[in-house]
């Protein structure tokens, strides 16, 4: 019997369920092909390997849901996959925002996230870019003596899409990414400092050289840290670790948390909640994204969503699900895989850039805190409390001093925001959530 395409196992499926009395039924199916090459110590740690296809069918009888995935895609499984989804839906409670989405999307322009040189990559290229960074990193300096591992990999996803609207879609992607965990050692000390660099595209991603010394100078940065007395300062997060607190910060704008009063933002929409300087977007078409795709994981259109404008809350992140129950439509943040129903999440979340120069925003602190990286969770979404423990260097006299490790940030969300007097020019995207360097008036650090 010949292999069925894709797509004709997607219509099978979704036939057989329209068929078997369903009112609407959505088929899913996902490729991804992944590989990751480790060095450590100049030897080959791990490698790797995976190749993936799965599909996942989601049905509404009388508003109620069932759905169920398989990586099995023989016809007698397929079959059975059907008969088994409908029975839960059968057993599932009615909800009336229970449909699925029927606005068919317009052609999108080219986004540019596959790259054939990303997918074609074998792996002694892969070997040899690991093996570049790591070196790189050993020839910065002689205190780096050895690294917890250099890692280059990729990534292939092919997306295959329908319902009982929406006509067949479907697109890839390719993900490559390099980095290095370089170790410094001074006598009886040790720190770990690390860079990585994620791209759609192999010719924007970061050299070895870069990522082997900026993984190396992070690491040799953080010799000889201590810790500080608490204190009242201003406090200013480099753009990486700016990025994390957006991260964590990402599920207060979350439509479905605010629907169940789990984000401090709930009833807020159109209402000042940052500083002015603050404009944060979620952009599904980004060009070259990390996040970009011409749909989302329930076959609406993807699109760019202005969340902060100035500081005032212009948007929450939706579902049709949610966005429904919410009065509004979805706004294309519905991330899955063919193994999960589609949840709200980010596309190519970021603050905006802003236009102060990070050494300017250094140099205006007289006496700070300058944060480098963000460790463990700190963030309440629903109570709106920040308390993190954090690593990075004291500023005195408006230049960075010695490194700190070991404190803790602490302070309200609503706060924090409303109080972001610079926002840097160094937004880089190298996740899809990213921001420039963000400056706070001032918080609490919980030192010695």
């Amino acid at each position: 019997m010949a292999t069925l395409t894709p797509r004709e196992i997607m219509d099978r499926v979704r036939t057989q369920a329209e068929r078997s009395g369903v009112a609407e039924a959505e088929t899913y199916l996902e490729v991804v092909t992944f590989r990751e090459v480790r060095i450590r110590q100049r030897e080959i740690e791990l490698i790797q390997q995976s190749a993936i296809k799965g599909l996942g069918l989601r049905v509404y009888r009388d508003r109620r849901m069932g759905f169920l995935y398989t990586t099995d895609l023989r016809t007698p499984v397929l079959d059975e996959i059907v008969n088994r989804t409908i029975a839960l839906a059968g057993e599932a409670t009615p909800r009336e925002e229970n449909k699925l989405p029927d606005e068919i999307p317009p052609p999108t322009q080219e986004l540019e996230i596959y790259d054939a040189s990303v997918a074609s990559m074998q792996l002694p290229d892969q070997i040899a870019l690991a093996r570049a960074a790591e070196e790189n990193a050993f020839a910065r300096d002689k205190r780096v003596k050895t690294t917890r591992d250099a890692r280059c990999g990729t990534q292939v996803n092919e997306v295959h899409f329908t319902n009982t609207f929406l006509g067949y879609q479907t697109y890839r992607t390719t993900t490559c990414w390099l980095g290095v965990g370089a170790i410094a050692t001074d006598g009886t000390k040790k720190r770990e400092g690390s860079f990585s660099d994620r791209k759609r595209i192999l010719l924007d991603l970061e050299t070895p050289e870069r990522v082997g010394r900026k993984a190396a100078d992070r690491a040799l940065a953080k010799l000889g840290a201590t810790s500080i007395p608490s204190a009242k300062v201003p406090v200013m997060f480099e753009s990486e670790a700016a990025g994390q607190f957006l991260g964590g910060l990402f599920g207060a704008f979350s439509g479905q948390n605010v629907l169940e009063q789990r984000s401090f933002l709930a009833g807020s929409l159109g209402k000042p909640v940052a500083s002015s300087l603050l404009t944060i977007s979620d952009e599904g078409l980004l060009r070259r994204g990390l996040g970009t795709r011409p749909f989302d994981g329930e076959g609406v259109q993807a699109r760019n969503t202005l969340v902060i404008d100035r500081g005032v809350l212009k948007s929450f992140l939706t579902t049709s699900v949610s966005g429904r129950r919410m009065g509004r439509g979805s706004s294309g943040n519905a991330n899955r895989s063919y193994d999960s129903l589609p949840a709200i999440g980010p596309t190519n979340f970021h603050v905006e850039r802003g236009n102060t120069r990070p050494d300017k925003m250094i140099s205006e602190i007289p006496k700070g805190l300058y944060v480098t990286e963000l460790a463990g969770f700190g963030i309440d979404i629903v109570s709106g409390e920040f308390s993190q423990q954090v690593e990075g260097r004291w500023i005195e006299g408006g230049k960075l001093a010695q490194p700190v490790e070991g404190v803790t940030l602490g302070g309200n969300l609503g706060e924090m925001l409303l109080g972001i007097d610079a926002v840097g020019n160094d937004l880089e995207y190298r996740s899809n959530v990213s921001s420039p360097s963000l400056r706070f008036k001032e918080l609490t650090i919980g030192g010695a």
